[in-house]
């Protein structure tokens, strides 16, 4: 279990060797060895002298070691790409600093177990081909606060209450005068004698805190070959229409009628190793093949916790509208109830459905989704929201998509076959046209960080305050981990819930110097008619703000 101490590193002076004197000419003043020596010292007084007072005042660098804030922060890890589908991941690697081995991981896209060790060594020895990298290196404000307060689902660095000396990175959901409750994975906040009500995220937040569950740009030929089921499938060809797809299982198309509807539907259809593991036998796809429920499965983390099942999902793809009329709808499943985001293809009007809604009453927007062209949409149903995006920009609806699930909700487990006009949560997500031609690719399944009961983490922890939830005095915040299976946060600290307001350091910026691309995905580099192989060019994708 991960802490996810944020380890500072002091800014040092790096001193150059300067070029070569030139020799002196007539007429010019030629100072002694002295008098440059005694420039060069003041010189490194004032850089260090600022240096110091940037780092009182201003910023900081810290180093991620552990990994309770993964994926927002990763600790010291591993980058891994899968042997079978291909689609990079990372693993935690924390242990090591501890002299105990990560041996294997679990792809989150096909199930395929990777073994990291070499086969017969004693002592166990890593395979060189998955070298571990250190932590994100990320800078912190540690102005931010001195003249504003602390804001709901910012990511903190404070010093841990229980051990002043050691500081310690997490997201602060609960603020002074709150009481915090986790509910079905999600924050909720009562304050005074009001009922709680959940806490949703801003929209910038929202789409930073999405984890991916499933990248259709990566598909396992070694599933395929077996019979192994796609997630993504056509679901009512028996309704006018029916989406083809691509040889390689990565894209869809369709053309629909007038009145023809079709329908691209996911199934969460993830082997398990003993499933893996009966295939490589040779044993028939159709005989061991389930669709299951979306849960909280990380692959980060390398001992898997307990699964919880997830109901806040989103769906992003590229979109390429092939007519000027027609309908895209969306709609996710959450405890067996639809919600749905549609899109007139012909005005770019959007509507959204909701639970209790009614149709004359329903939220409306304008998109740039009109006729032909091409769009990045995600559609999201988190913290009991519907939340729409095109090309990255979150769309303004006329009024709230909001609405209230029962807390009682639980998954819809009815079985589901394609022809369903009722689907469940074992097909949570479908994708559809109406009278259009279009295609899809590049699909991805999301879900929302599922913060999971401090009971479900130790069964004898937390009873009490999983009821009561957790109450904050003034000045007092709640912190907890993104990766919540895995974060030593307020649920579980012995001596109190709560950081004070005078253990808080700074706000979290921005990752700025995250370690290099390891070899196998070296970047090349064409000079003429060779290559030149730059194994640890910096890996700038990794270089962010923090969100």
């Amino acid at each position: 279990m991960g802490g996810n101490k944020a380890t500072g590193s002091a800014s040092r002076p790096v001193m150059a060797k300067g070029d070569p004197r030139d020799e002196p000419r007539p007429g010019d003043t030629v100072k002694s060895p002295l008098g440059h020596g005694r420039e060069t010292v003041e010189s490194i007084v004032v850089a260090f002298t600022l240096a110091l007072l940037f780092r009182a005042f201003e910023a900081e660098a810290f180093v991620i070691p552990t990994g309770s804030m993964a994926p927002t922060l990763m600790g010291r890890h591993k980058d891994l790409a899968c042997e079978s589908c291909g689609r990079p991941h990372q693993l935690s690697a924390s242990s090591e600093e501890h002299g105990k081995k990560v041996r294997q991981a679990r792809c989150p896209n096909c199930g395929w177990v990777t073994q990291l060790l070499l086969p017969g060594r004693e002592p166990p020895a890593y395979d060189p081909s998955h070298p571990s990298f250190n932590g994100d290196r990320i800078l912190v404000s540690k102005f931010a606060y001195d003249f504003g307060d602390p804001a709901r689902w910012d990511v903190v660095v404070f010093k841990y209450p229980e051990d002043a000396k050691t500081n310690y990175i997490k997201r602060l959901v609960g603020l002074p005068g709150e009481t915090v409750f986790i509910r079905n994975g999600d924050i909720w906040i009562g304050r005074d004698d009001s009922p709680p009500r959940i806490a949703r995220k801003p929209q910038e937040k929202l789409l930073a805190m999405l984890q991916c569950v499933y990248d259709s740009r990566y598909e396992s030929q070694k599933l395929r070959e077996s019979g192994w089921p796609a997630c993504f499938s056509d679901w009512l060809p028996e309704q006018g229409g029916s989406w083809s797809t691509s040889d390689d299982g990565r894209s869809f198309e369709a053309a629909v009628d007038a009145d023809g509807t079709a329908m691209l539907r996911y199934r969460h259809f993830f082997p398990e190793p003993v499933v893996w593991e009966k295939l490589l036998r040779g044993e028939r796809a159709d005989t061991v093949a389930e669709p299951s429920l979306v849960d909280d499965f990380q692959p980060y983390n390398p001992e898997p916790s307990k699964p919880h099942w997830v109901g806040d999902l989103a769906i992003e793809f590229d979109f390429e509208g092939r007519a000027a009329t027609g309908e895209l709808v969306v709609d996710l499943v959450e405890a067996g109830i639809r919600h749905e985001a549609r899109i007139d293809l012909a005005t770019g009007e959007a509507t959204v459905a909701i639970p209790g809604g009614t149709g004359d009453g329903a939220p409306r927007a304008r998109t740039p989704v009109r006729g032909k062209g091409r769009w990045r949409i995600l559609v999201a149903n988190v913290d009991d929201e519907v939340s729409l995006f095109v090309d990255g920009r979150p769309v303004a609806f006329d009024r709230p998509t909001t609405y209230e699930l029962a807390e009682s909700a639980g998954p819809s487990l009815s079985p589901q076959e394609p022809g369903s006009t009722d689907p469940g949560d074992l097909s949570p997500i479908g994708v559809s046209i109406r009278g259009a031609s279009a295609g899809i690719e590049r699909l991805r399944v999301l879900r929302d960080v599922h913060y999971v009961r401090a009971s479900d983490i130790h069964p004898s922890m937390g009873h009490d305050s999983d009821a009561r939830g957790y109450p904050l005095a003034e000045d007092q915040f709640f912190m907890l981990g993104d990766n919540s299976s895995a974060s030593m946060d307020g649920r579980l600290w012995k001596r109190a819930h709560h950081v004070g307001r005078d253990l808080l350091i700074g706000k979290a910026l921005a990752i700025f110097w995250p370690h290099g691309i390891p070899a196998k995905w070296s970047v090349s580099v064409p000079l003429g008619s060779s290559d030149v192989r730059l194994p640890f060019w910096p890996n700038f994708a990794r270089m962010k703000f923090i969100r």
